[in-house]
């Protein structure tokens, strides 16, 4: 006998499953198929537990050993697959747990419910509750249970709202965390409300923050295996929320590290691809770098994006296509752009030339970070444009001297360009065509664009519905671009402007000790505004990061060599699941030394070759894109923190602060790439950019 059953799998199960032998996993893949045919049959044991304290749970059984943890439904036929583990520790997991939708949110719910209340410690018996301004009609409001309202009126803290984490929905947890950090109730049940769906709440957005619902088996069958990341099944309703509907113009979203921005930017690509259906022209996602474009094209392919509906690359290469696609005709020549060294190269041609007291190093910057930021053609435009992040003055005089070493260097340069000038001359083409080249541009890692580059972004795609959606994180700004969405045309308003708060890669203490390392920070939010990072929040919780500090260069390399002997032979934790991390190239040559004398394999990120039996090493920058169960830091200490560069002595004290928040921001992207675990190790003092436990 056959049932037509509705299967639910919940993220708890898939939590379980993937912690479960291999043998183990294909027997439980094999006992779904009989569970679907017949949920209640005898032969799979289909039990109800007396001594559970939600009585709609129900063990089944996948082998000897093994349980699954199923809801049974009041009604229907929809099945609710929770957890799987050995039996005794199945049974104990499901002992005291609650399993229940709730209507107010639209969600389904998990959370502990042991025989006597926990016991919350506080400071004083004269603690004032952290929610005492909220009704308990404001808690109901955001999902949390009845039974829990006592409960959470005893939270002090954060520190007590997290001891009481696994006796609180995941969801609920969350909003007061939001609460606690300031975010105002009205917000966050405006977005539980977003999350809501009236016609068939079970498969609301805030249902399916939890919830994976099986449509047939080789869908089911293609989960399980792995091929899917847990993402890709469970949308966060802000998330969900964000890539799956209309907007009347340009979206940008912002968010900390690990908080799925690259994921939502994936998602918006499958929506306006589904939405729009025949295309005359690609939708274009780039990024900044090589590599994570790489990334983007291998993933999308797993969103059933055909060719041609999608065009994909990073802006370095974007700029170049266009510049000399034969359909535009812009330049009568192939064209390409002149490094920085042989822009240097070319100022010192001008300056003999036209000799000016300014040097080839302020002329560089000076034209690079204000003229062509600015997009200034004359010496008229240059005398009223904002200076804005440069630290010296310079009057109306200097300025005309300026601007004679600058025509001079446009006479040197004989029809070469520079990244930027290709950008500002594709930009006034683009602007001026009715037809433009894409349908829709999403962009990810938007921090690290120029205005130049955005400004050529604007160009390339009509001011229409659903135009622009730029995604980045303002912290994560390693190349200090000064980068001002107005200012590049692209206009973002009210509720267009959105951020991520939900970190997914990373446990809660590598999380607090990245942001402590850009606390105090002032961040431009590339809209004039200060950006923050409140409610910035992780899921998970493990180990501290840990900070140790060696006498000499051999005893920190027989540290971190302990350290991955240890952990490889342990056999959970692949080689390729690590990677060893530098400030420098010289650093990063260290470590690959260290390990050849250990005949340890290892692999350099930059490569862009993938190998599953070889430990990754990296200098900080190529780390950006990639994340890593566990990540070493090394070199950190009193004496390399900040790292002084050779020209370090002589930056000015404005340009100095602009340097240590760009290495401040840079180690936050490192100490975020860990996922589990994060060993930092130095040379002398510790630095005080580190927060021990």
């Amino acid at each position: 006998m056959t049932h037509n059953i509705q299967l639910f799998i919940h993220d708890s199960f898939f939590d379980s499953f993937s912690s479960l032998p291999r043998q183990i996993q294909k027997k439980t893949r094999e006992f779904l198929k009989k569970f679907k045919e017949n949920p209640t049959s005898s032969a799979i044991n289909y039990e109800k537990i007396s001594t559970f304290k939600d009585q709609t749970l129900r063990t089944v059984r996948v082998d000897d050993k093994y349980r699954a943890i199923v809801q049974a439904p009041d009604s229907g036929d929809g099945y609710h697959l929770l957890w799987v583990d050995n039996h005794d520790q199945a049974m104990d997991w499901a002992k005291n747990k609650i399993f229940k939708w709730n209507q107010q949110i639209h969600g389904f719910q998990l959370f502990e419910q042991p025989d006597e209340s926990p016991q919350i410690a506080t400071k004083s018996a004269e603690a004032k509750s952290l929610f005492s301004g909220l009704a308990d009609i404001d808690l109901i409001s955001i999902g949390t249970p009845e039974q829990m309202i006592g409960l959470v009126r005893n939270i002090t803290s954060i520190e007590t709202l997290n001891s009481v984490k696994s006796n609180l929905p995941l969801d609920v947890f969350e909003y007061l965390f939001y609460l606690a950090e300031g975010i105002p109730l009205e917000e966050i049940l405006q977005d539980i409300e977003a999350g809501k769906e009236d016609k068939n709440p079970m498969q609301s957005n805030n249902a399916l923050r939890h919830t994976f619902i099986v449509t047939d088996d080789a869908q089911l069958e293609e989960v399980l295996n792995g091929s899917f990341a847990k993402w890709k099944l469970f949308l966060h309703p802000s998330q969900r929320s964000l890539a799956y509907r209309n907007y009347n113009g340009p979206v940008k979203v912002t968010g900390g590290a690990g908080t799925g921005k690259t994921v939502c930017a994936l998602h918006r690509a499958k929506y306006l691809v589904d939405k729009a259906g025949i295309f005359d022209r690609p939708i274009l996602l780039t990024t900044y770098t090589k590599s994570l474009s790489q990334y983007l094209e291998e993933t999308i392919k797993e969103f059933g994006i055909q060719d041609g509906q999608i065009h994909i690359s990073n802006i370095d290469k974007l700029i170049l296509d266009l510049a000399n696609d034969p359909n535009y005709k812009i330049f009568n020549a192939k064209v390409g752009y002149f490094t920085a060294d042989q822009e240097k190269e070319i100022w010192n041609k001008s300056l003999e030339k036209q000799p000016s007291h300014f040097d080839v190093e302020f002329l560089f910057a000076e034209y690079n970070e204000i003229i062509l930021q600015q997009n200034i053609t004359s010496l008229e435009e240059y005398n009223t444009a904002s200076r804005v992040g440069r630290n010296s003055r310079i009057g109306r005089k200097d300025k005309r001297e300026i601007w004679d070493v600058v025509e001079e260097f446009q006479k040197q340069k004989a029809g070469n360009y520079s990244k930027l000038e290709l950008c500002n001359l594709l930009s006034q083409y683009f602007r001026k065509q009715k037809l433009k080249p894409y349908f829709a541009v999403i962009c990810d890692e938007i921090q690290d664009f120029s205005n130049p580059e955005l400004s050529l972004l604007r160009s390339v795609v009509e001011e229409k519905e659903n135009d622009m959606f730029l995604v980045g994180d303002p912290f994560q700004n390693i190349y200090m671009r000064s980068l001002n969405f107005a200012k590049s045309g692209v206009i973002v308003k009210g509720r267009r402007s959105r951020k991520l708060k939900i970190n997914y890669r990373t446990t809660e203490e590598i999380k607090l000790q990245a942001m402590n390392v850009v606390s105090g920070l002032l961040v431009d939010d590339f809209d004039g505004s200060q950006e923050n990072l409140k409610g910035y929040l992780s899921l998970m919780h493990g180990n501290q990061p840990s900070y140790s500090t060696f006498i000499n260069p051999e005893e920190e390399d027989n540290y971190i060599l302990a350290q991955l002997k240890q952990l490889l032979s342990s056999g959970s934790i692949l080689p390729n699941e690590m990677c060893i991390s530098a400030r420098t190239n010289i650093g990063l040559d260290d470590i690959k030394k260290t390990l050849n004398k250990a005949n340890i394999k290892y692999l350099d990120l930059s490569s862009n070759k993938q190998n599953t039996n070889a430990i990754n090493v990296s200098t900080f920058h190529n780390m950006k894109g990639h994340e890593f169960k566990i990540v070493f830091v090394k070199g950190m200490s009193t004496n390399t923190i900040p790292y002084r560069h050779t020209n370090y002595v002589n930056l000015s004290e404005n340009e100095r602060k602009l340097y240590i928040q760009q290495e401040r921001s840079l180690y936050y992207v490192v100490f975020s790439r860990a996922i589990q675990t994060l060993i930092i190790t130095g040379i002398g003092g510790k630095s005080s950019w580190i927060k021990e436990a």
